[in-house]
C-alpha cells in the first residue's frame, strides 16, 4: 500500500508515492523556474495557474511509473501551509476531491515539517529511522529556523528554538544576487562565483548581527542592505574578480551567523534533560549549497554529532518529503472536508480541525 504526497506551496508542482516504511517509489517535480525567471522571483498568480496545468498529469504519471493503482493508495498527504494561498488551494482542493472520492483519509501536512524530516529519506530503500531526539535546521527562501524534535516513546514533539526576524537566508541570497545582475534563483549563482573568490571581510566588512537581549534569532536584512550598499559602492557587477570576492565574503557572512546561532543553541541544549540529541539535520533549499554542506559536516565532526544532509533532490520543495511527514502524522488523518489551507502556519499549528461529521466510505 502507498501514501500519496501532493506539494503545491510555491513554485514547484510535485507528486510522490511512498511505501509505509518511507521508501520513495516515485517523486515527480514540475519546476516553474523558467516561468518566473523574467520577473526575478515567484509571481503568485502564475504559480497557481502552473499548478492547475501540471498537477493531474503528474498524478497519472506517478501511478504509471510506480505500477500502482488508486486502490493501493490508502492515505493522502497534502501541504496545507505555509505558502502562497492560491498555490496551496490547488493542491488542497485536488487532495480533498481524491480523498473524498476514494474514501480514504487525508493528512494536512505543514510544509516546514516536510523539510524537517527530508534528510531521513533515501534514494533507494526504506527511510532512515528517526532518532529519539534531533535538531533540525530548516533554511530556505521563505524560512530560517532551528527546531528541537523529539520522537521517543511514540511521541512527536517539535519546538522552534529560533526564527528569522526579517528576511530568510534563501531570500537574502536571491535579492542580493538579483541586485548584482545574477539570474534567479540566486543562491546557486552566488555559490558558483564564491568558489572562485576569496572572502575578504576587510574589503567588504559585513557584520554578524547580535541582539541586545542575547536572542538566538536570525536577522539577515542588515546583511542584505550592507551587501547592496557595498555592491553599489564597488560596482562589483562590472568586475568578475571583484564579484567573485564579493560573493565569497557575502556567503561567508551569512553562514557565520548561522553557525554562531547554532553554537549557542547547542551549548544550551546540551544542558537539557535526556535524551540529548546526537544527530542534527540540515534541510530546505539552501541545504543544497555545497560550501554549507562541507562546513556542516566539519561542525559535526568537531562536536561529535551525526549530521544528516538531505539528498539534493529532496532539498527543494517536493512531495516525497510531504508524504514522509504525513507518515509521521498519519494518526491525525481524517475527513478531507475539514482540511484548510493556511498561508501562515507554525510548526505544530492547525492541520485538520473539528470532528468528522460522517464516516468516510470507499465508493463501491
Amino acid at each position: 500500500m502507498y501514501i500519496l504526497g501532493i506539494e503545491t506551496s510555491c513554485d514547484e508542482t510535485s507528486v510522490a508515492l511512498l511505501r509505509a516504511d518511507g521508501e520513495v517509489r516515485c517523486n515527480l517535480i514540475s519546476s516553474q523556474i523558467a516561468r518566473h525567471q523574467p520577473f526575478g522571483g515567484v509571481v503568485p498568480e502564475i504559480a497557481s495557474r502552473e499548478h492547475l496545468v501540471h498537477l493531474f498529469p503528474l498524478l497519472e504519471e506517478a501511478l504509471r511509473q510506480s505500477g500502482a493503482s488508486w486502490n493501493e493508495v490508502e492515505t493522502i498527504a497534502v501541504t496545507a501551509g505555509p505558502g502562497l494561498i492560491g498555490a496551496l488551494l490547488v493542491g488542497v482542493s485536488a487532495a480533498q476531491g481524491l480523498s473524498y472520492a476514494l474514501g480514504i483519509p487525508l493528512v494536512a501536512v505543514n510544509h516546514l515539517e516536510g523539510h524537517l524530516f527530508s534528510p531521513f529519506l533515501s534514494a533507494s530503500g526504506a527511510a532512515i529511522p528517526l532518532p529519539p531526539r534531533f535538531l533540525s535546521i530548516v533554511i530556505s527562501g521563505g524560512h530560517s529556523s532551528i527546531y528541537d524534535v523529539v520522537t521517543a516513546d511514540g511521541r512527536l514533539e517539535i519546538e522552534m528554538l529560533n526564527r528569522t526576524r526579517d528576511d530568510a537566508i534563501g531570500e537574502t541570497f536571491d535579492k542580493v544576487a538579483k541586485f548584482v545582475g545574477l539570474p534567479y534563483p540566486g543562491g546557486p549563482q552566488v555559490e558558483r562565483l564564491a568558489r572562485a573568490g576569496k572572502a575578504d571581510r576587510k574589503r567588504f566588512p559585513f557584520p554578524v548581527p547580535q541582539f541586545k537581549e542575547s536572542s538566538v534569532d536570525f536577522s539577515f536584512s542588515g546583511l542584505k542592505a550592507g551587501a547592496i550598499r557595498w555592491a553599489r559602492q564597488y560596482r562589483v557587477g562590472e568586475d568578475q574578480a571583484a564579484l567573485a570576492d564579493f560573493c565569497a565574503t557575502f556567503q561567508d557572512a551569512l553562514f557565520e551567523q548561522l553557525f554562531s546561532r547554532l553554537d549557542t543553541i547547542w551549548q544550551q541544549i546540551r544542558r537539557s534533560a535526556p535524551p540529548r540529541p546526537r544527530e542534527i539535520a540540515l534541510a530546505g533549499g539552501v541545504a543544497a549549497n555545497g560550501v554549507l554542506r562541507e562546513r556542516m559536516q566539519a561542525w559535526g565532526r568537531q562536536h561529535d554529532v551525526m549530521v544528516r544532509l538531505p539528498e539534493k533532490r529532496f532539498c527543494t520543495d517536493n512531495a516525497a518529503m510531504i508524504a514522509f511527514a504525513g507518515l509521521q502524522r498519519r494518526r491525525e488523518a481524517g475527513d478531507p472536508r475539514l482540511v484548510k489551507a493556511y498561508s501562515r502556519m507554525l510548526v505544530g499549528g492547525p492541520r485538520i480541525l473539528g470532528e468528522t461529521s460522517a464516516p468516510l466510505v470507499r465508493p463501491s
